[in-house]
């Protein structure tokens, strides 16, 4: 592990961390988090804020039930050193104006919060599809690569927007360390989000013509990088992700073939654009370009940093179906097998009607 206490090297030494909070932290990676930071004796006090009660955490911790874009936030930040942000709304739609209010002005509230408390170290978690899916991507997207999210994909462009904004608010405040992981999809037991659906499962999605790997962390080792970003001074962007990568061919082993067969993009994506018209879908149409063009990044700067994940991508998926977020198709009751038959069957329907119409339309 590397070390903040050695001197004379020219680099500033990074605080030892006593205090943090953590917004955020009754979701699905805040619980894991809250639990890695209890077992950690170089770390006073944990606090964790959140509008949800949560299911679990250490016992080293407390919670205040709160809203980070609510008044009196200074208040919860009081004697923190390190506040670690994962508040956010990760399955954002198209007209979801609470979305966008806490994805960019809830970022930008804690920022200026933890300015005024005199918070030394930000930590936040981004998705990497802000660097977005293009034919032009390299094999391996580094932290130096441009951010370039999928234009109208939520997720991605209020992570960009927040990033843009970042670099002036940078500017003013030298003295605070803000820490961004730019993390793969998060999987493993409890992952339950967009990106757990649409990568993997009997009802996955896929273009035509494309045969992507997949490219995950496991919630633990996302916990893990925050402990050491925390306890070794880390500043600026890393990339996060497991080693390794998954093959279609793996996950077709462990879950079995997908029900609905691949369509060309542009069926996928008016598909999917009529599901959620009809209030019948959870994916957007603006996922597909990320279903064609890999978005792998690499995470050598961090493992140079000394941070070492423990889990494989493929350990992750497993984990999801030990934890019940994916089930093989053979283990599925029958009463499912006759819900998704129905499902798939709907689908295949309106795809053939869909391409019907685009080809008279041609």
């Amino acid at each position: 592990m590397v070390s903040v206490d050695k001197t004379g090297d020219g680099l500033p030494v990074a605080p030892r961390i006593h205090n943090v909070v953590v917004t955020g932290s009754a979701g699905f990676i805040g619980t894991a988090l809250l639990k890695r930071l209890s077992s950690d004796v170089s770390i006073t006090s944990l606090r964790g804020i959140d509008i949800l009660e949560p299911a679990g955490a250490g016992s080293g911790s407390t919670h205040t039930r709160a809203d980070v874009l609510a008044p009196g936030l200074e208040n919860l930040l009081v004697g923190a050193d390190t506040v670690v942000h994962l508040a956010g709304v990760a399955d954002a739609h198209n007209g979801d104006e609470l979305a966008a209010r806490t994805n960019i002005d809830g970022v930008l509230r804690v920022l200026d919060a933890c300015a005024s408390c005199g918070v030394t170290t930000i930590i936040r978690v981004v998705p990497t599809n802000i660097y977005g899916a293009w034919p032009t991507n390299p094999s391996e997207l580094t932290e130096d690569s441009a951010i370039r999210p999928v234009p109208g994909f939520l997720p991605a462009v209020h992570a960009a927007e927040v990033e843009r904004r970042l670099i002036d608010w940078r500017f003013d405040h030298p003295s605070i360390r803000v820490v961004t992981l730019r993390s793969a999809p998060v999987l493993g037991s409890g992952a339950d989000h967009m990106w757990s659906r649409v990568l993997a499962g009997p009802m996955r999605l896929r273009v035509r013509g494309t045969e992507i790997a997949l490219q995950v962390v496991h919630p633990d080792d996302v916990a893990s990088a925050i402990s050491f970003a925390i306890v070794n001074g880390l500043d600026g962007p890393y990339n996060l992700c497991a080693n390794g990568v998954i093959t279609p061919e793996s996950v077709d082993d462990l879950l079995g073939r997908p029900w609905i067969p691949a369509l060309p993009a542009e069926l996928l994506e008016r598909l999917l654009l009529r599901a959620s018209r009809l209030r019948i879908g959870e994916i957007p149409a603006e996922v597909v370009p990320y279903l064609q063009y890999p978005v792998f990044i690499s995470n050598k700067k961090l493992l140079d940093a000394g941070w070492v994940p423990r889990n494989s991508s493929k350990d992750a998926l497993e984990d999801a179906v030990r934890g019940g977020v994916l089930e093989p198709a053979d283990s599925l009751p029958a009463r499912t097998w006759l819900r998704r038959a129905v499902v798939a069957l709907g689908v295949l329907t309106l795809s053939s009607l869909l391409f019907s119409r685009l080809r008279r339309k041609s």
